[in-house]
């Protein structure tokens, strides 16, 4: 397969439309003073479209035009060519492409293109995927659609924002482990840090699946209700690194959706705090959580998988939850001993 590269890039059609836009800008000025803001969108939209020409051109050079390719072991053999639409940082990018299927089955297709490329969840580039990616998770899927269109670059909607981080959650967790433990292999430890807090907590969220059965259940005779009706704990931990002078100097965060006892939550933080300990075992380690049993068992429980009993752990209640215990005990004593002096009207 031989390929050919050599047509100027002056000759590419959105540089030539930048260019008439330009010249067309300039002769402006001799009749008013243009809008600077317009201006700078109209530019703008013209550098992106010259964006996306120059990187459609380029992902048609991740195709393949060939008689079989074999992936994974297996041969696929091509099917039909047709065009593909995909987000790029700099907007939409339509592609013509091969698709190949599995010799003598009805399997899906694939695309060596996307393969090779790196295509996203079938539709972002890796730059725009790595984009939409931060951004939810900074903010809920709509929030980031009008963030994406305020910039005026990529504008993803907010379907294809909330597929993806389900798809690339899919996808990190089939290897999780695996990639966790390469992870941790590449940390290293301050050599400042002295102390080790781990920390174990939980959120109530609001889950569609099964809303209906676990409020029922909730409400059966003698059931106690763990927070809002229909809401299950999204588990949450820390692993943080302080200094001889109590300030923070590393923190690694971990969250989980709702699972019985918290328990890939607990694989995880023990596999962070073991490897920490194999490269620092003179750590001081505090256990840092508020009064749910739960939280305490998890732990606990990790402590002992460490198997360092020459060295005591410090536990500490958060300050929070421990205020928060006394004014309740306050507000119920002194309410006791108000209700106890009636002052005489009559005197």
């Amino acid at each position: 397969m031989e390929l050919s590269h050599k047509r100027s890039i002056l000759k590419n059609p959105a540089m030539q439309r930048l260019e008439q836009f330009v010249r067309k800008h300039e002769k402006q000025w001799n009749n008013e003073v243009p809008d600077l803001e317009q201006y700078e969108r109209e530019l703008h939209e013209r550098m992106m479209d010259i964006e996306c020409e120059l990187l459609g051109e380029e992902l048609s050079r991740y195709d393949m035009s060939v008689e079989q390719i074999e992936v994974e072991g297996e041969i696929y053999r091509p099917t039909l060519t047709s065009s593909e639409t995909y987000l790029s940082g700099g907007g939409l990018v339509r592609v013509e492409r091969h698709l190949y299927r599995p010799v003598g089955r009805g399997s899906k297709s694939i695309c060596p293109m996307e393969l090779r490329a790196g295509i996203v969840a079938g539709y972002f580039t890796p730059r725009a995927a790595r984009q939409a990616a931060f951004v939810t998770a900074q903010l809920t899927p709509g929030e980031s659609e009008a963030l994406f269109a305020e910039l005026e670059g990529m504008r993803p909607s907010r379907a294809s924002l909330d597929r993806l981080p389900k798809t690339l959650s899919a996808q990190w967790e089939e290897h999780r482990q695996k990639r966790e433990a390469s992870l941790r292999a590449q940390e290293t430890v301050p050599l400042e840090a002295s102390i080790m807090a781990i920390s174990v907590d939980g959120v109530m969220a609001p889950m569609k699946a099964g809303a209906e059965k676990r409020k029922a259940k909730q409400s059966e005779v003698g059931k106690h209700a763990s927070g809002p009706s229909g809401n299950q704990e999204v588990g949450c931990g820390t692993v943080v690194l302080y200094n001889a002078d109590g300030e923070r100097v590393q923190t690694l965060r971990y969250g989980r959706m709702p699972e019985r006892k918290k328990a890939s939550l607990q694989e995880q933080l023990y596999a962070e705090v073991a490897s920490i300990v194999a490269l620092r075992p003179d750590l001081v380690r505090v256990h840092l959580a508020d009064g749910a049993k739960d939280n305490w068992r998890l732990m606990d429980e990790i402590e002992q998988r460490l198997s360092l009993p020459s060295q005591t752990c410090v536990e500490i209640l958060d300050f929070y939850h421990a205020c928060e215990h006394l004014k309740k005990a306050c507000d119920a004593a002194w309410e006791k001993a108000r209700l106890a002096v009636k002052p005489n009207l009559n005197a």
